[in-house]
């Protein structure tokens, strides 16, 4: 567990329990809220949750917030960033997105071969396929769920 020697109010020193006291017995678990109290520990936290979509996460000197020493900070992104994160990630799912369409085609090229006759509706369901990119939610396409509800932007494989 990391943890931080505060002095002073301030963050002396990081490093591990075992290490920063390694003359201390602590449980499994690491050094109790109490034990860290009476020693003017704190604990370190390595990271943050936060939406990826609106902000970032920017490594900092140790500061100390609600007891808890942090190496990060959470910021909002500009709308500069925020474009660039949703165009990264329209382009991430356009990706996606066209490889399953590729595996989706090839599973029927077998029926574009010279000696295998193909049904309209096998010509239209590939030309679908093949025209997914120009769909109104492209890249964001809706897939039925497991049990087959749900929306479905993808074209349904004739049977």
């Amino acid at each position: 567990m990391q943890i931080a020697i505060i002095k002073d109010n301030a963050v002396e020193t990081i490093g591990e329990h075992k290490e920063l006291f390694s003359n201390v017995s602590f449980p499994s678990s690491g050094p109790s809220s109490d034990w860290m109290t009476e020693n003017s520990v704190m604990p370190v936290t390595m990271s943050r949750s936060y939406d990826r979509m609106t902000q970032k996460s920017t490594s900092v000197d140790p500061y100390i917030e609600d007891n808890v020493v942090y190496l990060h900070k959470i910021e909002d992104l500009t709308d500069s960033e925020k474009a660039a994160v949703q165009t990264a990630e329209t382009n991430r799912m356009a990706e996606l997105q066209r490889q399953e369409r590729n595996r989706r085609l090839a599973e029927t090229d077998w029926m574009a071969n010279s000696d295998v006759t193909m049904s309209d509706a096998w010509k239209t369901y590939r030309q679908a396929l093949r025209d997914i990119t120009t769909h109104s939610n492209w890249p964001n396409l809706k897939r039925p769920g497991p049990d087959g509800s749900g929306d479905n932007d993808w074209p349904v494989k004739p049977s």
